[in-house]
């Protein structure tokens, strides 16, 4: 039977076309959530799901192989007429579900709430056999619903900070910029944090749920150490200038170690990671920041890279010592191009790929090639990828 539709049903799109989560890429948070409903509910589906005008996409799944449904057979569709917990214990003997075209028996699904006000989905688990949920699961999966509801408002407060950003660059005051986009960074792993500790404390899961629980919390603290850490180096960056340790370097044998340290990284996202650097490339330079500007170069044409493709690293010392990595990556557009080493800015496709940071990578690798009296360029073209090459000075 199809669902009602929801007396707010203009605004309840408005807030969900607002967040801009429809058809993205995979993102570990909400792939979690999914994973947790399923294992706290112990049911063989667990998804996150955004109801649209027409249909009901799956934003994470565990134990589903489609990615939507029409919203006429969509059980979530009835969830989102209000906000409590929809439990269906036995769907043949509910007349709205009897006849679901997906054999599902049982169904229960806690709404994702924006604003507090508007229904945009729910985070739901479904299984083959009809039962009922403990009190404990009922109190998980409402918990792991309001999670949800936290990362889609902290990615459309995100994306508003940017537009804001935007205005303030041409006006010259980055530092309203650095203030919103440093609180989405902070807030996201931290609100993470927090939600699954409100679950720990909450008690009533195995051991393997909780290392679960608490492998995301580490996650996220990680998370947040890196960000410190590159606030810290920007703002030393911009105060002090760069503090260099110049000694003799041989290029070839830095792209090495740096590729050989992403691999892993390159291999998860099923990324061809290339070494062609055929050395010696001699230079001189501060070997520390030298690595950490290439790395954060590899580490992001990995990420904007998608399954299948190909990053190559090559050095050479014809002229002046130069390392250059290519990527058949999403590309940049030709507007964000001039803007790409900006502090803080971040390009629309970094929101496709669900690429998550505060702009600084491109920033602190300019700073450290000028600080070496080099030059960095950058070509990208969208749906062919990106190559940057680093120049140093000859010796």
């Amino acid at each position: 039977m199809r669902a009602p539709v929801p007396v707010d049903e203009p605004a309840r799109l408005a807030a969900l076309h607002d967040a801009r989560i429809l058809d993205t890429a995979p993102e570990e948070d909400f792939d979690d959530i999914a994973l947790l409903a399923s294992e706290i509910c112990g049911t063989p589906v667990g998804l996150v799901t955004l109801v649209d005008a027409d249909r009901q996409w799956f934003k994470a799944k565990v134990g589903l192989d489609i990615d939507e449904t029409h919203r006429d057979v969509a059980m979530c569709a009835h969830a989102i007429t209000g906000h409590d917990t929809l439990e269906v214990p036995d769907t043949a003997a509910d007349a709205r579900f009897a006849d679901n075209p997906f054999g599902a028996r049982f169904y229960a699904g806690a709404p994702v709430v924006l604003d507090g006000t508007y229904s945009v989905g729910t985070v739901c688990v479904a299984d083959n056999e009809p039962r009922e949920l403990t009190d404990a699961q009922r109190r998980g999966l409402r918990c792991l619903a309001r999670h949800a509801a936290v990362q889609l408002e902290l990615r459309r407060y995100a994306r508003h900070a940017g537009e804001i950003a935007d205005r303030l660059r041409r006006l010259d005051r980055m530092k309203d910029s650095f203030l919103a986009t440093v609180s989405h960074e902070l807030r996201t792993p931290l609100s993470t944090i927090r939600g699954y500790l409100e679950m720990l404390l909450e008690g009533g899961f195995d051991g393997e749920t909780s290392l679960r629980f608490l492998s995301v919390m580490q996650r996220n603290s990680d998370r947040l150490l890196r960000l410190i850490d590159e606030l810290l180096l920007v703002a030393r960056l911009t105060e002090e200038g760069v503090e260099l340790d110049v000694t003799e370097l041989d290029l070839a044998d830095l792209a090495h170690q740096v590729t050989a340290g992403c691999r892993p990284l390159a291999e998860h996202r099923q990324v061809k990671l290339r070494d062609r650097s055929r050395g010696p490339v001699p230079a001189r330079g501060d070997a520390k920041r030298l690595t950490q500007a290439l790395n954060h170069l590899v580490v992001n044409a990995i990420k904007f890279t998608g399954p299948g493709g190909e990053i190559t690293v090559d050095s050479t010392a014809d002229g002046e010592p130069a390392l250059t990595i290519t990527d058949t990556g999403v590309g940049i557009p030709e507007e964000d191009l001039p803007h790409v080493f900006d502090r803080f800015y971040r390009c629309a496709s970094a929101d496709v790929m669900a690429v998550p940071g505060p702009g600084l990578g491109l920033a602190i690798v300019k700073s450290i090639i000028e600080a070496h009296h080099g030059t960095v360029g950058l070509e990208s073209e969208p749906g062919v990828g990106t190559t940057v090459r680093l120049i140093l000075p000859n010796r």
